[in-house]
């Protein structure tokens, strides 16, 4: 764990000799990653890799709390960060032991001394082999130091002792992540904690549940059984689960499909509304209605956790998946904005041309955040009226069944494009726009000081000797 672009990507591809960085956006991890590596001594670690970008709390929050150990990655020559201090935190709170992991020592401008006196500020005191805290210099480039950052792994887990029960008869752990396969249906990510997961046993996650049909590991080779702490990919769920959801087997559908109805009813009872396929409309007055599809579970948590933050802005539907012809409707019936974040549009062209409302897709999550900053920063500004002219009704004339209303400008100059607002008494009576202004029958687009000239206002013909006309533009401010 630890702050964006401190190398916790990189490390993990050198010690399992892959390449997952280059398979994410902006070169940023943006999606929990759970991988077994099977080390030198044929001993085997489950590693966590969490997204270091500030939007992505929740999710290191869901992986400490299935971790055993927790490493904090930083980089040699940033020093610490807002979410290196935030991840300390976590595993401080969950009583975690931390590793602490500076990498690129290889780099001219390192200073490992700041960062020890960094970590001192905080209550910190970090030791190479003895004391509370572990650390660990490590260079991505020629391998220096990570032999021993697995040697220091192996030491804590062993003072952990760390044991679960494979007699168990049910098999128990954590939703890692999902996601749907147009092909395969909902393929759910999860981390096996407690007995051994196997094919054809029937599984549920909160509301959801299903047969296993098939397993993979996190190498998409398909296996038979996962054992404890081992990752591993399911198809056979009715749905998508949530990220940091528990599930269980019962080899027994009835009793499953029992508890799936009291977990349902439950929800209605309380007003808990599912994460995937969400759909609430309620009329909110100057908000923003907003439609979110992702990629995958977490993606949609990260993304709800972020525009929650804005006030300004309503999200009616959220899930997982491509944007569809279901969501263009939804879209247009609702005068919402499609948001769609690692994920395709399934559309024909023409429907895409003739939608009201605009669809943004997105592949990195802080271009995602900059742009409904932006959004709520334009609903927040406030509309100030700059009065650009004033004139006054002097004459009002009867033409075939129309009113005209003769005035003279006061001062400044009354514009057709301009909105209006008539004063009576100094009280506003209405407010609209100018159908037409006439100077000697003749229609003009502008009037300037002292000129007399006709106006005709839509939908308003109440007008009175001395009532004043007000020609404005609205500026947000």
């Amino acid at each position: 764990m630890g702050h964006v672009d401190h190398g916790k990507t990189s490390l993990l591809d050198y010690i399992r000799k892959s390449n997952l960085t280059k398979k994410e956006f902006g070169n940023i991890t943006q999606h929990i990653g759970i991988y077994n590596v099977k080390i030198k001594n044929k001993k085997n670690i489950t590693f966590i890799d969490t997204p270091g970008h500030e939007s992505f709390i929740s999710i290191r929050r869901i992986s400490i709390k299935i971790s055993n150990i927790v490493l904090i990655i930083i980089s040699s020559d940033k020093g610490i960060k807002n979410q290196t201090i935030e991840s300390i935190n976590h595993a401080k709170n969950e009583n975690i032991p931390i590793i602490f992991v500076f990498t690129k020592i290889d780099k001219k401008n390192t200073n490992i001394d700041l960062i020890k006196k960094q970590l001192l500020n905080i209550n910190i005191s970090i030791n190479k082999s003895k004391g509370e805290y572990l650390y660990q210099k490590v260079s991505i480039k020629n391998g220096y130091g990570i032999d021993n950052l697995i040697k220091k792994i192996f030491n804590i887990s062993k003072k952990l002792n760390l044991k679960t029960n494979l007699n168990t008869l049910n098999c128990s752990g954590i939703i890692i992540d999902s996601f749907l396969d147009k092909k395969k249906g909902y393929i759910v990510k999860l981390l096996v904690k407690k007995g051994i997961l196997k094919k054809g046993l029937y599984i549920m996650s909160g509301i959801y549940y299903g047969k296993i049909k098939n397993i993979f590991n996190d190498n998409n080779k398909n296996i038979d059984k996962v054992y404890p702490s081992y990752p591993c990919s399911i198809i056979g769920l009715n749905g998508s689960p949530f990220t940091g959801n528990k599930f269980e087997t019962i080899n027994n559908k009835k009793k499953i499909k029992k508890i799936i109805i009291k977990r349902k009813l439950l929800i209605n009872k309380n007003k808990i509304v599912n994460n995937n396929n969400f759909f609430l409309y309620t009329k909110k007055k100057k908000k923003k209605n907003f439609i979110i599809k992702g990629d995958v579970d977490s993606s949609i948590c990260v993304i709800s956790d972020e525009i929650n933050k804005f006030k300004n802005i309503n999200i009616i539907k959220k899930s997982i998946g491509n944007i569809t012809e279901s969501d263009i409707n939804l879209s247009n019936t609702f005068n919402s904005i499609i948001i769609g974040f690692n994920v395709k549009i399934l559309v024909n062209k023409k429907k895409i041309n003739n939608i009201k409302n605009k669809i943004y897709i997105f592949n990195v999550i802080y271009d995602l955040i900059n742009f409904f900053k932006k959004k709520e920063y334009k609903l927040n500004k406030k509309k100030k009226k700059i009065i650009i002219g004033k004139s006054k009704v002097i004459k009002i004339f009867n033409k075939k069944n129309k009113k005209i209303f003769g005035c003279k400008v006061l001062n400044g100059k009354i514009n057709k494009k301009y909105n209006i607002k008539i004063l009576r008494n100094n009280k506003v009576i209405y407010k609209g726009e100018i159908l037409s202004i006439k100077i000697l029958n003749k229609n003009v687009l502008e009037v300037k000081k002292n000129n007399y000239f006709g106006i005709i206002i839509k939908n308003f013909d109440n007008l009175k000797i001395n009532d004043i006309i007000e020609s404005y533009k609205n500026k947000l401010i």
